[in-house]
């Protein structure tokens, strides 16, 4: 990995970790469905730009069948998910159970008939007792808040594996910028009348204003601009890796920012949450598949 890509990755960490903190200032102020809807709403508009600046077809009459399921499922659903998560979930908190998507995946497949390997499975009891240690042993009491606020983070994750699976059938080698940005549109349709009926009767102040257009156009759409830029350059498993970064970042920014603390039990949370990530994307020695050795081919010598 060169030292550009490697940057890019840091850059998209930093990004990603800010929307649990912009989240965690908004929600308070205008509630969950103001917040996932505007965030929605402000990345399809970026990204619909990004698509006319490279002159590429949205082909929404080809594709508006899908854009509006999977946009619901992959963008919408989940973000306002999120959203709810964060009315009661420190942004630390929120990150790393968002990088509990990867286990979800791995049990998804398994149930489809896919055996997952030792290291995948042992990546998801790992990941399960992150989560575990996260609830038991973390600063929050658990209130039937807390409890709804981890529901609702891990209900999103599980919704993304889901869509990651459907998208995969039915886009096929479609552009992936395309599709996201397609799907960014769909998902908002449905949320357009939640964001009026959820809309705040005073306007907020500039600060919460900044942080829902910083989540909407920085966190979402450029965010994933600069993902499939990556996706291109470094390829799938280099741009996953992303998954590490993003978790610390939400917790410096979360302690910088909004003075939430950074507890013993967060820290390991965390790191059981990012050893199982790994233990699935078999990156751990010991435990990574070894690959197969390529066939020799038997060479015919003339006597």
């Amino acid at each position: 990995m060169n030292a550009s890509i490697f940057a890019q990755l840091v850059v998209l960490g930093m990004i990603w970790g800010a929307s649990f903190m912009f989240q965690r200032i908004t929600v308070p102020v205008i509630g969950a469905g103001m917040t996932g809807a505007g965030r929605m709403i402000f990345a399809a508009l970026t990204l619909f730009g990004v698509l006319l600046l490279l002159r590429k077809p949205l082909q929404w009459r080809a594709r508006w069948r899908d854009y509006l399921p999977i946009g619901i499922i992959v963008m919408g659903l989940p973000l306002t998910c999120f959203a709810v998560a964060a009315r009661s979930l420190p942004a630390g908190y929120l990150a790393v159970l968002n990088a509990t998507v990867p286990l979800f995946a791995v049990l998804i497949g398994w149930a489809r008939g896919t055996r997952p390997s030792t290291s995948k499975l042992v990546g998801v009891v790992v990941g399960v007792l992150g989560v575990a240690t996260l609830a038991k042993f973390g600063q929050l009491a658990m209130t039937w808040q807390t409890v709804l606020g981890f529901a609702a983070a891990l209900f999103a994750s599980f919704l993304y594996a889901i869509g990651a699976i459907m998208a995969k059938k039915r886009y096929g080698d479609a552009d992936p910028l395309v599709v996201t940005a397609g799907n960014l549109i769909g998902g908002s349709i449905p949320l357009i009348p939640l964001a009026a009926a959820t809309a705040p009767a005073v306007l907020p102040s500039e600060g919460v204003i900044a942080a829902l257009v910083a989540l909407g156009i920085l966190c979402t759409g450029v965010a994933y601009a600069l993902y499939f830029r990556i996706l291109r350059a470094a390829g799938v498993e280099r741009t996953v890796t992303v998954t590490f970064l993003v978790p610390v970042f939400a917790l410096i920014w979360a302690a910088l920012f909004l003075r939430e603390p950074i507890t013993w039990a967060a820290i390991a949370g965390c790191a059981l949450v990012l050893f199982a990530v790994a233990l699935i994307f078999e990156r751990v020695p010991g435990f990574a598949r070894t690959p197969a050795p390529l066939p020799v081919k038997e060479e015919l010598c003339e006597e």
